[in-house]
């Protein structure tokens, strides 16, 4: 296929959210310091990364777990086109090429119209994958981040619109009372006048089979299986798709870095760009509240990348020494301590092993994530 393998010595190709990390390393990578070699790269990695486009998915398009996949109805996950998209939006940053912003508003756009729930009687939000199992931060975080970014780029006021809508429905619906951050997901439920009122019917589209199809979708993607695992979530398990559906909890706290530091990012861009005031208030209090929960990341390098990414951005923007000296000690960690025996960086920013950080031995999204971390300091450290 001419592209990556998800593992040392496997023939099983990367898969969309194995191999984004490396797409912002080479991206970082030309930010930091611009050359026809790294541009050459840059676009290479970038013209590949189109080939996860999936333009049989309906009502539109959006990038698949895959290369090369043209099944309307694969199982897609909305947090995987946000962190593509996003880095489309690094690579059109990095070489100015309009056919990459043409590919975040793809990826935003599958998001707005197919990860949006429209059911009657529920106050919407955005589901993990296209078997709508549950909302989940990451698609809140990636998307909302994603349209703002776009918002600010274009000026065009769907992105806004979008960013405004995600963050109202997550203010309400997807924040830890304990933390005041973002949360993990929510199950659907039907809403009257606010408040729960009942679980959605049985029968095609029910959590059953939502379940049921999750069951099918993650074996065949086991990257997407380590989202949940990382995150202390059950994975549903042959033949115990129901009950293992029905153990994800009604709402699952768990403040991920890799939500909140997208969410922060997207409320200052959002500051920046219209004048209001709240939402850089709202960002800086955010930010504030992660200093106190993030004293030590747990998840792994693939996840905590994007906190470090977006508060790097963030940084810049608050003029404070905290967010860049969080980033600065994780960086000076995994320069010493992530690296194996053979060179390769595989293990974690505290040198704990792979598994550790929900991985497989030898995998290449931990490598690359290591290789993003890096390079972004150099793009964006002072």
């Amino acid at each position: 296929m001419h592209w990556y393998r998800a593992v040392l010595d496997e023939g099983r190709v990367a898969s969309l959210w194995g191999i984004v990390p490396l797409f912002e390393a080479v991206n970082g990578l030309q930010i930091a310091q611009p050359s026809n070699r790294h541009r050459h790269q840059l676009n290479t990695f970038a013209r590949g990364a189109e080939r996860y486009l999936n333009p049989t998915l309906k009502p539109v398009p959006g990038f698949g777990p895959k290369p090369g996949q043209r099944n309307p109805g694969k199982t897609t996950w909305f947090d995987d086109n946000g962190w593509w998209g996003l880095a489309f939006l690094d690579a059109y940053r990095a070489t100015g090429q309009p056919r990459y912003l043409n590919d975040a508003m793809i990826a935003q756009r599958f998001i707005s119209v197919s990860g949006w729930d429209t059911t009657p009687g529920r106050p919407g939000g955005i589901w993990w994958n296209t078997n709508h199992s549950f909302y989940a931060g990451e698609s809140l975080a990636g998307g909302t981040l994603l349209s703002a970014r776009l918002y600010a780029l274009t000026h065009q006021q769907n992105y806004l619109d979008d960013a405004l809508k995600f963050i109202a429905w997550g203010d309400v619906w997807l924040t830890d009372p304990v933390t005041g951050l973002y949360a993990r997901l929510r199950k659907p439920k039907t809403y009257r006048n606010g408040n729960i009122e009942a679980t959605p019917p049985t029968g095609p589209g029910s959590t059953s089979a939502a379940a049921s199809a999750d069951e099918r979708a993650l074996s065949a993607n086991p990257d997407e299986a380590a989202k949940l695992e990382a995150s202390g979530l059950p994975v549903p398990a042959p033949g115990e798709a129901h009950s293992a559906f029905n153990n994800y909890p009604p709402f699952a706290p768990s403040p991920m870095p890799y939500v909140n530091g997208p969410m922060i990012l997207a409320h200052r861009i959002i500051c920046e760009t219209t004048g209001r005031k709240s939402f850089c208030d709202r960002a800086a209090d955010l930010a504030a509240r992660t200093l106190q929960v993030y004293q030590r990341f747990w998840m792994g390098p693939q996840f905590d990348f994007w906190y470090v990414r977006t508060m790097l951005e963030y940084a810049q923007m608050d003029n404070s020494a905290n967010w860049y000296g969080i980033v600065q000690r994780n960086a000076r960690s995994a320069l010493h301590r992530a690296r194996d025996r053979h060179g390769l960086y595989l293990r974690t920013w505290y040198g704990k092993k792979a598994a550790r950080a929900n991985a497989p031995k030898g995998s290449v999204q931990l490598h690359s994530a290591n290789a993003a971390l890096f390079a972004w300091m150099a793009a964006l450290g002072r």
